[in-house]
């Protein structure tokens, strides 16, 4: 058996004598150790909380959602948040301090902290993990008098008022109890304090070995003067639950401690049969209230009807408050509609998600009613056939809007709910039906919050009929769609392109891929040409030709019609949702990689190949300015504009020009080492240096910053020019830029060649910003580098493809370096049908980016947003 001293925890709700009962304990030899929080205005004497182990609950309360004074506080916590990683966060640090604390103490000891009283399981763990015996002292206060407490300090900061301080109240104490229940417990009242008699009865209860001197010293830290409260203006009744609640707690405070636990046990089965407050009424009878009185809501000027609206619950959990607040968010919620900022509170709350919930119509005629599809989209009839309807004649379905006159009460909702008044007449339709079934999990818990009887649409394995061809469907297919049956495509391809893909795609459909470029825009007149092309589509997919939707405006409407088509457990292929423009290449090997399963990038290597001297005259003392670098591969024709830029630069007399030739297969080396034997003398010293093996642009780079001596590094590629004071004016900032200043870049203009498609003006045209970045790269590696920054982030990283630049200017801010921008035009990018990005970059984006993202998680690169859509059984 344990020997460590007992620990005794105080508890309660908030404003009920825990600071008092702090202050008793030590007068009755009951240690109370650590750094406690000074006293206020409001808790004179001080409040006796260990600032740690309050700052740890108050943190993981915030954490779970259910900061204590706030609406939600008042909500039981998360199912299964001692296993969650605030909790384990949360049980790992307070098991460190009591571990320190219980080998301190010889005797008794106390912790007091209200927000214990939410989270007794934390301590019983803790507890139980240190073998430290564990025992409640709960005080107990009238609650009239805590709202009154809480709503005078409160108020101002958390919008505390009655109605929601007397169900704090209710949650503290009926928590200790409950999640107490196997506990030492002794309770004490607030109140019996300030009667001399009840003071020294319940002072024995608390420590009956104490002294008759002892005691006295005990109550004297009793301060009637800091009873304000008792005497508070009460602007909200009372809850008959909480008043009976009361009545028993005062009763058990004052049992002799060995009667206590029958008194309890008493208190607990009277408890069982009380509902959690504040509860939300079962969906049922909200709905069928509301079904009852909808017509006298509206219009009508708010009157206590908050209890029986629909919205009800969520007015009290926004506003934190029954009654007239409550009332008036109602009306404001009908007149204005909702807000953004509170529909993504609602969808926060707990709630239950049912499978979609069958209906039988009771006759032949079945107008199934539709949100945000309409019966002229496909993939509102691709839902049908999995609709739980207890019907055989499959074919008197129908597809109308909502709210269309004569319709059946049930809806299929395929839209979210958005902010607005527009949206009030379509949740007051949704909670008159019978029905609504959703494919969306989350959104048919949002949906219930508004007393609607949603349930989840979950695809089934063996949909009903409705899409089912007839030996007429692939004719209708051929004369009203022009489409040619499914087994008839197979036979000519694999893989169909729904959609305009691009110039890159549309020009190269040929075998394996087929493509409509147009089939998004094919006018869908009535229901049965939707409903047609629907069975179109599962038919293709029925028989392997994987598709390819290439996302308009409206391709977000239609995820959810793939994810219904989806069904065959034989296929391994997905439908694939396509965001921005692609090549047919690099759309085959997409579609490869994600039949390998997606695998992740493999990590980069940059090559690191022997290095000759081809030239090199001048020295570092000459060279005292800045130098610039040069990469070259394959551009002997284009090599001579760059150099020539360089030598006109205004400081040319002081720069290190180093150009390393990358292993080139044409006379490249040889134009530059010529130009550098006719103008070295006018510069501080020209390098050539060649690569044995071709290493890619990284690794060119990284050579010439090696063998740089400068500070500072200009880089050049070998198609583009500076302008003759682009060297200049970037290093006057660089000297004078802070020490984490890693790049000075300035703006450049583009000049197309002939045949090139590329319509900017200017890149490199913002500053350095983290969160331009996110998206993509705008800054050209033309830029003045810092060699320390360079050197600091392992020089450039090879990175297959391209983005070379990119992946160094995101490696730079993962290390806490920034950019400047020179507000000028320096330079000329010249943009051909030769370059790197032009024969290789934009060919594989998404295979880039999807490598950039993995290597710097915060991008959020446009070309990962593509998604596949997996048959049921892969999801």
């Amino acid at each position: 058996m344990s020997q460590r001293p007992p620990l005794t925890l105080i508890v309660g709700m908030h404003r009920s004598g825990t600071s008092l009962l702090g202050s008793l304990l030590p007068a009755c030899g009951i240690a109370m150790p650590g750094p406690l929080i000074a006293g206020d205005t409001h808790n004179p004497e001080g409040y006796f909380e260990r600032a740690d182990i309050t700052a740890l609950q108050e943190q993981l309360l915030i954490d779970l959602e259910r900061w204590w004074p706030s609406p939600r506080g008042m909500e039981p916590l998360p199912k299964n948040w001692l296993t969650s990683k605030p909790g384990q966060m949360a049980l790992r640090d307070l098991i460190a301090l009591l571990q320190v604390e219980a080998e301190r103490q010889q005797g008794p000891w106390a912790i007091k902290d209200p927000r214990s009283s939410l989270l007794l399981p934390l301590w019983k763990q803790a507890c139980l993990t240190l073998k430290i015996p564990l025992q409640l002292l709960l005080a107990v206060r009238d609650p009239a008098e805590v709202m009154v407490s809480l709503v005078r300090r409160d108020q101002a900061v958390t919008g505390m008022d009655g109605w929601r301080a007397q169900r704090l109240w209710w949650h503290h104490n009926a928590q200790v109890l409950r999640d107490g229940a196997e506990l030492p417990l002794q309770v004490v009242s607030y109140s019996h304090w300030f009667n001399p008699g009840t003071a020294l009865q319940q002072l024995y209860n608390l420590a009956p070995e104490a002294s008759e001197e002892l005691r006295r010293q005990a109550l004297d830290c009793v301060k009637p003067q800091h009873r304000r409260s008792h005497e508070g203006p009460l602007t909200t009744p009372l809850a008959s639950p909480i008043q009976k609640m009361h009545h028993q707690l005062q009763q058990l405070a004052m049992q002799p401690v060995e009667r206590q636990p029958a008194a309890r046990q008493r208190l607990e089965r009277w408890m069982q049969q009380q509902p959690e407050l504040p509860a939300q009424a079962p969906l049922p009878r909200r709905r069928s209230r509301f079904k009852r009185k909808l017509k006298t809501w509206i219009g009508r000027p708010p009157c206590n009807r908050v209890a029986d609206h629909p919205w009800g619950y969520l007015a009290e959990v926004m506003c934190g408050s029954q009654g007239p607040a409550a009332e008036h968010q109602l009306q404001f919620w009908e007149e204005q509609g909702f807000r953004n900022f509170e529909l993504e509170k609602f969808a926060t709350l707990a709630g239950p998600v049912p499978v979609a919930e069958p209906w039988n119509p009771g006759d032949d005629k079945i107008k199934i009613q539709v949100r945000g599809g309409g019966p002229n989209q496909w993939a509102s009839h691709a839902w049908i056939q999995h609709c739980p309807l207890e019907s055989k004649v499959n074919a008197a379905l129908e597809i109308v809007p909502l709210g269309c006159h004569g319709a059946s009460p049930i809806a299929i909702n395929l839209k979210d709910v958005c902010p607005g008044p527009g949206e009030v007449p379509t949740l007051q339709q949704l909670a008159l039906l019978e029905r609504v079934w959703d494919p969306d999990h989350d959104r048919v818990r949002l949906l219930r919050q508004f007393g609607i009887n949603a349930s989840w649409l979950k695809p089934q394995a063996t949909p009903n009929n409705y899409l089912l061809p007839t030996s007429e469907t692939w004719k209708d297919c051929a004369s009203k769609l022009g489409l040619p049956a499914p087994q008839d495509l197979a036979a000519i391809g694999t893989t169909l392109c729904l959609g305009d893909a691009g110039p890159a795609l549309t020009r190269n459909l040929q075998r394996p891929l087929l493509g409509i470029p147009g089939f998004h825009a094919l006018p869908i007149e009535d229901s049965q040409t939707a409903r047609l092309i629907a069975q179109w589509l599962q038919g293709c997919l029925e028989l392997e030709v994987g598709l390819v939707d290439v996302q308009g405006h409206q391709g977000k409407e239609r995820l959810p019609g793939w994810q219904a088509l989806l069904q065959n457990p034989k296929k391994k292929t997905p439908v694939l949702i396509v965001n921005q423009p692609i090549g047919a290449d690099e759309l085959l090997d997409e579609l490869q990689w994600y039949r390998h399963g997606c695998p992740p990038p493999e990590p980069c290597h940059t090559p690191e190949p022997e290095i000759r001297v081809l030239f090199d005259q001048g020295s570092a003392q000459r060279a005292n300015g800045l130098s610039v670098c040069i990469s070259l591969h394959n551009y002997e024709t284009r090599i001579l504009d760059a150099l020539n830029s360089v030598l006109t630069q205004t400081c040319a007399s002081s720069i290190e020009l180093i150009v390393v030739d990358d292993a080139s297969s044409d006379n490249s080396a040889q134009v530059v080492r010529l130009w550098m034997q006719e103008h070295h003398q006018f510069m501080g010293r020209c390098l050539l240096l060649q690569h044995a093996t071709n290493g890619g642009l990284a690794s060119a780079r990284n050579t010439a910053f090696r063998e740089a001596t400068s500070p500072w590094c200009f880089v050049l590629d070998a198609d583009n020019q500076l302008d003759p004071l682009a060297l200049e004016h970037c290093n006057q900032l660089a000297q004078q830029s802070d020490t984490n200043c890693a790049v000075i870049h300035s703006l450049v203009r583009v000049q197309p060649e002939a045949g090139s498609s590329d319509s900017r003006v200017l890149v490199s045209d913002a500053p350095w910003q983290q969160q331009l970045f996110r998206g993509g790269n705008y800054i050209d590696a033309m830029a003045l580098i810092r060699r320390e920054a360079w050197k600091s982030v392992d020089g450039y990283t090879h990175i297959p493809g391209g983005w070379e630049d990119f992946d160094f200017w995101c490696s730079l801010i993962d290390h806490g370096w920034h950019g400047l921008l020179c507000p000028q035009v320096l330079a000329t990018y010249t943009s051909h049908d030769r370059s790197m990005r032009a024969e290789s970059t934009t060919k594989q984006e998404r295979r880039l980016s999807r490598l950039l993202q993995s290597r710097h998680p915060w991008l959020d690169l446009p070309q990962c947003h593509d998604q596949a859509i997996w048959p049921a059984a892969k999801n």
